[in-house]
C-alpha cells in the first residue's frame, strides 16, 4: 500500500482510468477511507440505510444512492491531487467510530473489537506478546510440533516465530497448502470473496480474482510461506504416525515416518494439530467400487493426465465439489451423468469468475486504507448469515419452518432454481431441497444449473445399487456404463486428527474420549488428559460467520497464549480441567438446541452419526470471540 504520493514524483494515470477505479470501488468503503483522510464533514453526514435483498432475506448496509455522485467526485479530487496519505491509519478508538459510521448504527463491543482486528491497521493485530520473556536457555527447553502446513499450520508457525519459540511443521504431502494442495480438481475455487479469505496480517498480495481458483489460493499460501521464511521449518513428505504423552519427562514422544520411509522417534514439549476438517476423503458407501474397470478417482486425487475427450463420465455427489467440477468438464467429456442423492441449496454470486480489474488494484494501492475498509465491508455482509441459523419457536408455532429470515431465503433460492430450470419441471422438482437453507452447506452456482440443461448432461436421482466392471447398476435395475467414475463425496470430517494415533495421560485415547457421541473439545481446541496438546479447527470450531482466516488467527492467538503461559510460569504442563471441558460442552449442548443443524441437518457433514453437530458451534461471532478474548486460562491446570 502506497503511504505517500506526490504529483512531482508519481505519474498519475488518466482521468478516465481514475474514474474507472472509483466506479469499481465499494461505495461505503471508499467513503470511510476518504473521510478518515480528509475529515470532510459532508462524508460523515451521509445517510446509511438497510437495503433489503433477495426478497428481504438479506440486508445490506449502504450509503443512500443520492450521495454516490458526491463520493465519487470527492474521491476523484483526492486521488487527482496526488497528495496521497494525509493521516496515519486510524487508531483503535477512531476505528470504532468509523465502523459505526460505516454501518450507520451502534455495534456490539465484541463485534467492534473483532472488526478492528480484521481491519489490520496494527502489525499483527491478533499477535501475542511476552509479558516476561524467558531466557534463551529456558526457551531452548521447549520445541513445538505443528502437524500440517495448511492455512492453520502456517498461521501458527508465524506466531511462534515472532515469539522466538522453536517449532517444526510436519506435512505428509509433497507441498504446503493443506486443502488447497489436495483439492486441485477442475473448477476448484473458493466460495467466499478472496479479499475476505486471506490472513489479516498479510493483505498486500495482489489478487487476480474476486473468487480465487485453487491454484491462486495455493500461490498465496506459498507467497506467505516465503514472505515469513517458513520453508526451512517445514518437513514435506513427512507424516506423524503416532504421539504418546510421557509423564516421566512431561513430553510428547512422536513416531515420524520420514520421506525415505524410515521411522524416527522424536520428542516435543507441545503438539499443535493443524490438519483441519477436510483432509480424509470419504468414499461413498456403494458396493463394488473396487470392481470398476474404467478410470475411477476421488476429487482429492485428480489425475490431470487422464484425457476426458470422448469419455462418458459419472459424477457421484452434488455438494460443493461435485457442483464445481461438472461445469468444468462438460466441454471435454462426451457425456456426463450427475448422480444426486440429496440436492443442495445453490445460490448465485455476482462476478464469481471475474478477474480483479487493473483499475481496482490501482485504487487498492493508492487510496489509503481502502483495502482494509473493503475487507470490512465483506465482513459486515457475511455477519448476516447468522440470522438464518437460529430456531424461532414463535415463528414455527405460527406455521413457519425455521425463522422469518430463513424462510425468506428459502423462497429466494427456490425462485432462483425456477429462474434457471423452471421450464423443465422434471429438473425443477429434483433440484429443490426439502430441508431449510443453511441446515447443510450452501453451494455457489458455478454454472451447475446451466450444465444440467445441456443435451450431453443428465441428472440421475435413482439410487445406485452397486458398481460393477462396466459402470453402475441402479436400484430400479437399469445399467449405466461409463469410462470414468468421479467420487465427489467430500470428507470424513468427524475423523478429527485421524489417522494419527494419539495417546494422552494414563493411556487415554481419542476413541475412548469421544466414544459417547463423537468428537468434542473445550473451545474446539483442548482435550482433558492431553497435556500440552491443542487442535486448530477442531470439534465444533467452525464459526457461524466471519472469515475462516480471521478465526484461525484468533484460535492461534489463544493456543499461542496458552503456550506462553506454560513458558512464562516455567511450568511443564498445561491441560484443560475435566470439569471445565464438561461444563463447556454442556453449555454447547443447550445452545445447540436452538440452532438449525440438529433440527434439519441430518445426513450432512454438519451432523455426525450420533445425530449431533461436531463441526459447527452454536455461538454467534460476538459470543465465541468474547469467550476466547476473556479467558485467563483458569480452566487449565498449569503445573
Amino acid at each position: 500500500m502506497a503511504d505517500s504520493m506526490t504529483a512531482a514524483s508519481v505519474q498519475l494515470p488518466s482521468d478516465d482510468f481514475i474514474r474507472e477505479a472509483i466506479a469499481s470501488a465499494d461505495i461505503n468503503a471508499l467513503r470511510i477511507a476518504l473521510y478518515h483522510q480528509t475529515q470532510d464533514p459532508e462524508l460523515a453526514a451521509m445517510n446509511v440505510i438497510g437495503l433489503p435483498l433477495r426478497g428481504g432475506a438479506f440486508e445490506a448496509r449502504v450509503v443512500e444512492r443520492q450521495h454516490h455522485a458526491a463520493i465519487h467526485q470527492k474521491a476523484f479530487e483526492f486521488l487527482k491531487s496526488g497528495t496521497g496519505r494525509m493521516r496515519p491509519s486510524p487508531t483503535r478508538d477512531q476505528s470504532y467510530e468509523l465502523m459505526k459510521l460505516f454501518q450507520g448504527r451502534e455495534i456490539d463491543p465484541a463485534e467492534l473489537e473483532f472488526g478492528y482486528e480484521d481491519l489490520g491497521f496494527e502489525d499483527h493485530s491478533r499477535g501475542v506478546a511476552w509479558r516476561k520473556q524467558p531466557s534463551p536457555d529456558a526457551l531452548s527447553k521447549h520445541k513445538v510440533l505443528i502437524v500440517g502446513a495448511g492455512v492453520s499450520g502456517i498461521a501458527a508457525a508465524i506466531q511462534l516465530d515472532r515469539l522466538g519459540i522453536d517449532y517444526e511443521i510436519l506435512e505428509r504431502r509433497d507441498g504446503l497448502g493443506g486443502t488447497w494442495h489436495i483439492n486441485d480438481y477442475p473448477g476448484a475455487r473458493v466460495d467466499v470473496s478472496t479479499f475476505l479469505y486471506q490472513y489479516k496480517f498479510e493483505k498486500k498480495y495482489r489478487w487476480k480474482s474476486y473468487y480465487a481458483s485453487q491454484s491462486e489460493l495455493l500461490d498465496y499460501l506459498n507467497f506467505v510461506a516465503d514472505e515469513y521464511d517458513l520453508r526451512s521449518r517445514i518437513r514435506l513428505n513427512t507424516e506423524l504416525e503416532a504421539a504418546e504423552w510421557s509423564d516421566a519427562d512431561q513430553k510428547w514422544h512422536a513416531s515420524v515416518r520420514n520421506p525415505d520411509g524410515s521411522l524416527s522417534e522424536e520428542v516435543f514439549s507441545v503438539v499443535v494439530s493443524a490438519v483441519g476438517l477436510f483432509r480424509t476423503a470419504r468414499l461413498p458407501d456403494i458396493e463394488g467400487l473396487e470392481t470398476f474397470e474404467g478410470k475411477i478417482c476421488h476429487t482429492t486425487e485428480w489425475d490431470h493426465s487422464y484425457d476426458l475427450h470422448g469419455k462418458t463420465v459419472g459424477v457421484i455427489g452434488t455438494g460443493s465439489t461435485g457442483t464445481q467440477l461438472v461445469p468444468a468438464i462438460v466441454d471435454e467429456a462426451a457425456h456426463v451423468t450427475v448422480f444426486q442423492r440429496t440436492p443442495s441449496w445453490i445460490t448465485p454470486i455476482n462476478a464469481y469468475h471475474a478477474t480483479v480489474p487493473d483499475a481496482l488494484n490501482w485504487l487498492i494501492e493508492n487510496m489509503p486504507d481502502y483495502a482494509s475498509w473493503y475487507t470490512y465491508s465483506l465482513f459486515v455482509a457475511d455477519m448476516w448469515v447468522q440470522k438464518f441459523q437460529n430456531l424461532d419457536r414463535g415463528w414455527i408455532a405460527e406455521g413457519g419452518v425455521i425463522n422469518e429470515q430463513n424462510d425468506k431465503l428459502r423462497a429466494a433460492l427456490t425462485a432462483y432454481v425456477k429462474s434457471k430450470v423452471g421450464h423443465r419441471p422434471d429438473l425443477f422438482e429434483k433440484l429443490v431441497p426439502d430441508y431449510a437453507p443453511t441446515a447443510r452447506r450452501l453451494v455457489i452456482d458455478n454454472g451447475f444449473y446451466d450444465s444440467l440443461l445441456r443435451d450431453d448432461v443428465d441428472l440421475e436421482t435413482t439410487s445406485i445399487k452397486r458398481v460393477n466392471s462396466r459402470g453402475v447398476e441402479l436400484s430400479d435395475g437399469r445399467q449405466r456404463d461409463y469410462d470414468m467414475l468421479v467420487l465427489a463425496a467430500g470428507f470424513q470430517v468427524s475423523r478429527f486428527l485421524w489417522p494419527v494415533d494419539y495417546i494422552g495421560r494414563n493411556g487415554t485415547t481419542l476413541d475412548k474420549l469421544w466414544s459417547k457421541d463423537g468428537p468434542r473439545a473445550h473451545l474446539g481446541m483442548s482435550l482433558p488428559d492431553f497435556p500440552n496438546f491443542f487442535v486448530l479447527y477442531g470439534p465444533n470450531a467452525q464459526a457461524r460467520s466471519g472469515s475462516f482466516h480471521s478465526w484461525i488467527e484468533i484460535l492461534v492467538r489463544y493456543v499461542t497464549g496458552a503456550i506462553v503461559q506454560l513458558m512464562e510460569r516455567n511450568a511443564s504442563t498445561i491441560c484443560v480441567r475435566q470439569e471445565a471441558f464438561e461444563a463447556y460442552n454442556a453449555e454447547m449442548n443447550e445452545a445447540m438446541k436452538h440452532t438449525i443443524w440438529e433440527a434439519e441437518g441430518k445426513g450432512s457433514y454438519y451432523v455426525n452419526a450420533h445425530g449431533r453437530s461436531d463441526v459447527l458451534m452454536p455461538w454467534t461471532v460476538s459470543e465465541f470471540y468474547t469467550r476466547l478474548r476473556n479467558d485467563d486460562y483458569s480452566d487449565y491446570e498449569i503445573e
